[in-house]
């Protein structure tokens, strides 16, 4: 006799509860795993169905010790509904038995996620519940709702390290914060252990509204009439800002806290046919990232870890006169415990990163997360099946999971970090992820750049390093070039890649039948990700919009200047400046809260020759090209008796800020505060001296823009100005 499990002798994991899969040569059909650790010293032995000779149980580990797991199977036994077992005569009868040894490593050091719970001011606590359930008599309170949060929390930890795992990129989950408890209420009992255990810390964020104002239809996601169907995330946003335990720490760190919560009083309106006080989105801003969801489905998620089998085996059909049927997919309890749970989880992948994908969790298939925790499935009414079970291989037909482009983002988060992946220098963390205040990677923390290139290709750079590229049709990723590190088999970062259009566009027509030629391109890097809406466009060398033809004053003949990605966004009119970067003197910044203008200042003798900057000619496929170029009246009795000229782009203001210069310098990169528009930019030049950050310091995300490589020359910028400069880009010639 001999078990079979998925998990070697003495690995280590990262999640404090673990999905051992396992399979016995008894020959056995159904029976009763019971997992012991440790002689139960911290935890009582904790139960799962066996099916086909498989399992699947959700065991819990004790940190920085060894678990000594003793594994026992039973050909007598049954789950009762309250999920513990029952044995024929009373007494277990083992068949086969097995020991595994598992290391538990807690990842205090990684930015963790804090799970909260919102309610009203004048809330109770309740929550929508079926009347079978109040019955029986399942209390819906907030005692209740957060021993719930506190289950679902551990689920996902557990099925995102199993994913992780299964692909080959180590045993990897993010971390709630915990806190440290006694009772074993969690797992079923009313006693205190004299081992206390660690559970997810449950934040409650009382509201300054009330009930009846986060249930006002105008707030609910589902009201395609709702004038603010947003208000609820940015409510949560503004409770955990002025939670000083949520964003204290992270406001001093300048780095960005990570909270999922939960509306508690979410309500099914029968009515309006409505979920009130409930909205299921996900993403953020620089300072808080943010996952929110309702309660409707409270109901089915188990409050214990005990109840875990029961509760994804409840096949009881739930009624609209009673609950709310999300998405017309929780005709059962069960079915609703994987919707809801489920759609939680997946807004807290937005949270951590992840944009919607071709499947996988961030395209909902948590209709199958059941199967990741289960051997068996009862009847399902999404799918007419009167129930299933495992096959004897222990391989279900279709299960949950991550899209593998999603477990790449989170091996490259830092929530997600193990202490051995600092071991390799060809491995990082996206910057903003980590609690390294932001400001530290100030030599790397920006985007990365797209440079057209004469052959029609981009040439993308990056100082933090690009570890994926997405090629995107239909807003979803079908194809990706990827990079891991050499400790996992891969090349490791990558700071310059030259990407081919047609080469590009072969590639994706090999690998998806959702082809489009205008498919746009996402570069993820370490300092941020850069995001090309229409890639043939922005390779094109023939389009005007890419190149400029002119001598931009340099006095070499006509010359074909190809034009950088755009920081910012575009307008209406553009302005385009000619110059010769290598004889600036001095930049004069207009800036306040973003930046106005830049002039530059240069010297306009170079070996007794006059060499004036005149206007960038129009072009006459680009009609609304704008270009400003003026003496300085301030500037016309210089130390050398020279009159120098000056290129202005933007708006000349009272309020600026002038950088010099030095001798032997010359400028060779612009380093760039952007979001919506530019916020600021800071000069360097050839000997490494940098300007400071003129106009906003803190605005946008960085980017930098230079010559693409050696044979480039910077010869004049790019912009769109509105109320001040809203996009900025550099011209650029090769030899």
């Amino acid at each position: 006799m001999t078990i079979t499990l998925n998990y070697q002798d003495n690995e280590i994991v990262s999640s404090p509860t673990v999905i051992i899969s396992g399979r016995t040569s008894t020959g056995i059909t159904q029976g009763i795993v019971q997992v012991v650790n440790n002689d139960n010293r911290v935890f009582p032995p904790q139960c799962f169905e066996v099916n086909n000779g498989n399992f699947k149980a959700l065991i819990h580990v004790s940190p920085n010790e060894k678990n000594k797991l003793k594994i026992e199977i039973m050909d007598n036994g049954r789950m009762n509904p309250f999920g513990f077992p029952e044995y024929s005569h009373g007494k277990p009868q083992v068949v086969d038995k097995s020991e595994l040894n598992i290391n538990f490593n807690p990842l205090p050091q990684n930015k963790p996620v804090h799970l909260c719970v919102l309610v009203g001011k004048d809330s109770q606590g309740a929550y929508d519940m079926p009347h079978y359930r109040l019955k029986r008599g399942e209390p819906a309170n907030l005692q209740t709702a957060i021993k719930k949060l506190k289950v679902g929390g551990r689920l996902m930890q557990s099925f995102t390290q199993d994913d992780m795992r299964s692909t080959g990129m180590s045993n990897r989950s993010f971390q709630f914060v915990e806190e440290t408890v006694s009772n074993q209420g969690i797992f079923g009992y009313t006693v205190d252990s004299p081992t206390p255990h660690q559970e997810i810390k449950i934040h409650v964020l009382r509201s300054p509204k009330t009930v009846a104002e986060l249930r006002d239809p105008n707030l609910a996601q589902q009201n395609s009439k709702g004038n603010n169907t947003g208000g609820l995330f940015s409510h949560a946003l503004e409770l955990i800002e002025k939670t000083p335990e949520l964003s204290d720490k992270f406001k001093r760190s300048k780095t960005a806290v990570q909270c999922a919560v939960l509306y508690l009083d979410s309500h099914f309106d029968t009515k309006s046919d409505m979920i009130l006080a409930h909205a299921a989105l996900g993403g953020g801003n620089s300072n808080i990232k943010l996952a929110i969801f309702g309660s409707h489905g409270l109901h089915s998620w188990p409050a214990s870890f005990p109840q875990l089998t029961p509760s994804f085996l409840d096949g009881t059909h739930l009624s609209i006169n009673e609950v709310a049927n999300d998405c017309n997919q929780c005709g059962t309890s069960w079915e609703c415990l994987n919707i809801t749970l489920g759609a939680f989880m997946h807004e807290i992948g937005h949270l951590l990163g992840c944009p919607h994908q071709v499947d996988g969790v961030m395209l909902r298939d948590y209709i199958w997360w059941n199967r990741s925790f289960m051997s068996r499935e009862v009847e399902c009414l999404r799918t007419k099946s009167r129930g299933q079970l495992i096959n004897t291989n222990g391989i279900w037909p279709r299960v949950c999971h991550w899209n593998r482009l999603d477990l790449i983002r989170f091996f490259y988060h830092d929530s997600f970090s193990l202490p051995v992946d600092a071991k390799d220098p060809t491995y990082g963390k996206v910057q903003s992820t980590t609690i390294i205040p932001d400001d530290n990677y100030e030599g790397s923390y920006r985007t990365p750049t797209s440079y057209n290139t004469p052959r029609g290709g981009a040439l993308i750079k990056s100082g933090s390093g690009i570890y994926l590229i997405e090629f995107i049709t239909k807003d979803l990723a079908r194809h990706s070039f990827s990079y891991y590190p050499k400790s996992y088999g891969g090349t490791g970062l990558q700071h310059e890649i030259m990407l081919d259009y047609d080469s590009c566009y072969q590639s994706l027509k090999k690998n998806t039948n959702e082809v489009d030629e205008h498919f746009a391109v996402r570069i993820l890097s370490l300092g941020g990700d850069l995001y090309i809406n229409d890639f043939k466009k922005h390779c094109s060398t023939d389009a005007a919009q890419n190149v400029i033809k002119s001598d931009f004053g340099l006095n070499r003949g006509m010359l074909t200047g190809y034009k950088s990605a755009l920081l910012g966004k575009s307008k209406d009119k553009e302005s385009v400046i000619g110059f010769d970067i290598t004889k600036v003197t001095k930049v004069r910044v207009y800036h306040g809260g973003a930046l106005d203008g830049v002039r530059f200042y240069f010297n306009s003798s170079d070996n007794g020759e006059t060499k004036n900057a005149p206007k960038v000619p129009l072009r006459n496929y680009l009609h609304k090209l704008t270009n400003k170029s003026s003496d300085s009246s301030e500037n016309r009795n210089s130390s050398q008796g020279v009159n120098p000229k000056v290129v202005t782009i933007g708006h000349e203001k009272s309020h600026y800020s002038d950088y010099d210069i030095g001798p032997g310098e010359y400028i060779t990169k612009f380093h760039i505060r952007n979001g919506a528009w530019i916020d600021a930019i800071q000069i360097e030049t050839n000997t490494g001296k940098k300007s400071p950050m003129f106009g906003n310091p803190n605005g946008g995300h960085l980017s930098t823009l230079e010559s693409p490589g050696q044979g480039f020359h910077v010869i004049g910028m790019y912009g769109y100005v509105g109320s001040w400069l809203d996009g900025l880009g550099i011209i650029y010639t090769c030899d």
